[in-house]
């Protein structure tokens, strides 16, 4: 059983990305299991779970003048999010493929910086799907942060207003205790506050920074690590792996220790089981592909 190699083979397989890209491929068939899933990770944080959500509004989403003159495409945004349907026309066309190109290009679409250092989503603002399946671009974009069953609209506003203060300065007013950002505690204020031209600066670096409004110091919900993808990316690629190994060292312990989760699904446990890894809607885990048994790692289990 090698379940680190089945992962491999698994990312590869279901990661959309260029495979005439030459290069490309070259570069994730040269990664082990954990670079693997953190680009796996880090691109499926860009889309948006379709799930249903309540939406809330800011104060400065429902002042602002151009929420009126995109009112009818709004409603359609909004009508999605309430539904649960899928948003992904609505997000950068760089979604459709992930990585686009090798680490260390100029360009790098396959990292969405304000979302993995403010957890901030930007949403094309249209109702007119065009032929590959995405909205009509535009100039206008809805910044917005979606939770499991909450999304937080925060403004409309536009490219390359992606270090704004207002984003963060709305976070704080409105939604101060939701967990869409985080306030650090016991700091009495930044020595120095930072401007948007260095938040801009800082996070081409990859540096994450904290911010201070109304008296109080907060950290966004996000995080980048230095390779410009999300923390969490990286967090849940250890956390997997780490199950990996201890489902791995429980079968080698006790060959049979699945036998009576078997039994309960009906299921026998074929005499020389044969594992490989997935992940599915519900989560990650293995199938034994002898029974078509799924192990679900995301619940909690004791081998």
């Amino acid at each position: 059983m090698n379940l680190t190699e089945s992962i491999r083979q698994w990312v590869l397989k279901n990661l959309p990305y260029d495979r005439q890209d030459a290069a490309l491929s070259v570069y994730l068939n040269g990664l082990d299991a954990h670079g693997l899933l953190v680009v796996f990770h880090n691109w499926a944080h860009r889309l948006v779970k379709p799930q249903p959500r309540q939406v809330r509004q800011s104060m400065a989403y429902r002042q602002n003048p151009r929420t009126a003159q995109c009112a009818s495409d709004l409603a359609h945004i909004i009508a999605d999010i309430e539904q649960g349907r899928d948003l992904t026309k609505y997000l950068s066309r760089d979604v459709a493929r992930a990585p686009v190109k090798v680490p260390r290009t100029a360009r790098r679409p396959d990292l969405d910086l304000m979302l993995s250092d403010w957890g901030v989503h930007h949403l094309h603002i249209s109702s007119q799907v065009e032929a590959d399946g995405f909205v009509r671009r535009g100039k206008r974009l809805l910044f917005a942060i979606f939770a499991p069953n909450v999304a937080y609209l925060i403004d409309v506003m536009k490219h390359g207003d992606w270090t704004r203060d207002h984003v963060l300065e709305v976070l704080a007013t409105e939604w101060p205790t939701e967990g869409v950002l985080h306030e650090i505690r016991g700091v009495a204020g930044l020595k120095n506050q930072i401007t948007e031209e260095q938040r801009a600066t800082l996070r081409r670096r990859r540096t994450n920074t904290w911010f201070e409004f109304g008296g109080k110091v907060f950290a966004p919900i996000g995080g980048m690590s230095g390779a410009g993808t999300t923390i969490a990316a990286t967090r849940e690629s250890d956390m997997l792996l780490d199950r990996i190994r201890v489902f791995e060292e429980a079968i080698v312990r006790n060959p049979r220790c699945l036998e009576a989760d078997f039994a309960r699904s009906g299921l026998v446990l074929p005499k020389q089981p044969q594992f490989t890894f997935a992940i599915r809607e519900d989560g990650a885990g293995v199938i034994e592909t002898q029974t078509g048994a799924w192990i679900n790692f995301t619940k909690p289990r004791r081998f």
